[in-house]
């Protein structure tokens, strides 16, 4: 009898270990791109509402410094996820950085050359101007093409090259006349401050670029799919309430940052990416999918005025098969 007992006492023991070790959250870092940026709010808004945790996964949300450098963090699996320009993204893969693209969020790429005064209407204008850009971020791998595309060169405009949270402050001062990075993101902060600008987007002027996605780690999705799974769901629900709650979200946001700017500029970056969620060739498919002609058409202007070599099939680059349905 006693031994009967104990051996019911060990067996439910070893149920109860046996579910805990199943529950267990799995432990995930994720690399963002830049330091925080509204952009970034679905993502703290799925670990502020427990979306991660119900997906069993502990995150812990890394700020970057540029989309360059997060690819090549997350190419060294030192975090297996990372949260980056497609279009840089692009430029490391086909330089042999073994990531993956799993979903591509915000898709219209935003990236313009924003500058003072109204007298730029035309690439043409911006010769001989002073132009800040951060070469290990998303606008640095994408301005060249922008200038080629459009008969310039590098060498037709003062390239100044910072980190880009120091390129506001340089446009406002007067130590720059342009900078190079997303419209919505600089526009309306110029604006709020008086400042008349132009605003020349890449896109509008040659240059197919996709926007901001969420990029992993080759072996890290061979060996833990299911974790980036989880990972895009949960993320997935971060963004749908951030846009169906944007002023609770933008709360989230100034909580867990400790940002000062104005909640209306943060809804019109949410507003933005709103608006950016497709491209004509992914309307109708589940918000994150991508589609094969634009990574290709990215890829070809790249590879024709961007520097990138060795272009490569369009699913090399990309995977729709960890998104959820």
């Amino acid at each position: 009898m006693k031994i009967t007992s104990r051996m019911a006492l060990i067996a439910t023991v070893a149920s109860v270990l046996g579910t805990g070790a199943v529950q267990a959250a799995d432990k995930l870092s994720i690399r963002l791109d830049w330091s925080w940026w509204p952009g970034q709010t679905p993502m703290l808004v799925a670990k502020e509402k427990g979306f991660y945790k119900d997906a069993g996964i502990d995150i812990e949300i890394q700020q970057g410094q540029g989309s360059k450098t997060t690819t090549l963090v997350v190419g060294e699996n030192r975090e297996p996820i990372g949260h980056a320009s497609l279009s840089t993204a692009a430029q490391s893969i086909s330089a042999g950085v073994p990531i993956t693209a799993v979903a591509g969020f915000w898709q219209k790429g935003p990236i313009s050359l924003i500058c003072s005064g109204e007298d730029v209407k035309k690439p043409t204008d911006v010769k001989g101007k002073r132009v800040g850009s951060t070469p290990t971020g998303s606008d640095g791998q994408v301005l060249p093409a922008f200038l080629r595309a459009n008969g310039l060169d590098v060498k037709d405009i003062s390239l100044v090259n910072m980190p880009g949270d120091a390129k506001f402050a340089a446009i406002t001062s007067g130590q720059l006349d342009c900078i190079s990075g997303d419209d919505y993101y600089y526009g309306p902060q110029l604006i709020a401050q008086g400042k008349k600008i132009s605003i020349l987007r890449y896109a509008d002027w040659g240059v197919t670029n996709l926007s901001f996605g969420i990029i992993a780690n080759n072996s890290f999705l061979k060996e833990k799919p299911d974790v980036v799974r989880r990972f895009l769901e949960a993320t997935r629900k971060g963004l749908d309430y951030t846009l169906a709650n944007k002023d609770e979200a933008i709360q989230i946001f100034l909580k867990v940052t400790g940002n000062t700017q104005p909640a209306n500029f943060h809804k019109s970056v949410l507003e933005a990416y709103e608006s950016s969620l497709h491209t004509g060739a992914t309307q109708g498919k589940p918000v994150g999918w991508m589609a094969s002609e634009d990574w290709d058409a990215m890829n070809k202007t790249l590879e024709q005025y961007g520097g990138m070599t060795s272009r490569k099939d369009p699913s090399t680059y990309f995977s729709n098969d960890f998104l959820p349905k």
